[in-house]
């Protein structure tokens, strides 16, 4: 009987709309046995509303896109009773967890990463009753990170980092200033 991955990708992560690039990912998966079952998400929350109704059908979980891709799924596997393991392939503008992590960013390494991996036990927290990974903000924090337009992840400016935040602590007595990034 072939093991079974639920592949869940966020069309609209990172820099690129193309999808392309997981058909190297999905061939490898299929190479190491795994039956490949796509799911697209189509608005957020997606991801996990996904993996809640399906993902105990499934031996693993691999989701593709950025930090929230990931968190939705994980938030989503957290209401299962025995989730599968979970693998990511980093796919957002930025990719800070992958980072943190030295996850590869390139989608057929990153497959076999997932492959090769037993893995690794991450803590996840909860906040008002919803679980997270990486990071929890709240308030001002959250409403700046909101009110900056997505193409502002991909190319930060200091200035334009600046007037977010500006606008999101505004009713805060606050002094600000930013200077740029040393190279």
């Amino acid at each position: 009987m072939a093991k079974t991955l639920l592949l869940i990708v966020n069309p609209r992560a990172g820099r690129t709309r193309s999808t392309a690039p997981l058909f190297d990912a999905v061939a490898h998966f299929c190479e190491e046995g795994y039956l490949v079952s796509v799911r697209r998400t189509a608005h957020p929350g997606h991801a996990a509303e996904i993996v809640e109704a399906e993902g105990a059908a499934f031996d693993r979980i691999v989701c593709c896109g950025g930090d929230g891709t990931l968190n939705e799924t994980v938030r989503g596997a957290m209401a299962l009773p025995a989730p599968p393991p979970i693998g990511y392939i980093p796919g957002g503008s930025t990719n800070d967890f992958a980072a943190s992590l030295s996850l590869p960013t390139d989608p057929v390494e990153a497959a076999r990463r997932v492959t090769a991996s037993e893995g690794k036990l991450l803590d996840v927290g909860t906040f008002n009753g919803r679980p997270f990974i990486y990071v929890a903000s709240f308030g001002a924090f959250t409403k700046a990170s909101y009110s900056a337009p997505q193409s502002y992840s991909r190319n930060i400016h200091p200035a334009s980092a600046s007037s977010c935040i500006r606008r999101s602590f505004s009713r805060y007595r606050i002094r600000m200033s930013a200077s740029p990034s040393p190279s």
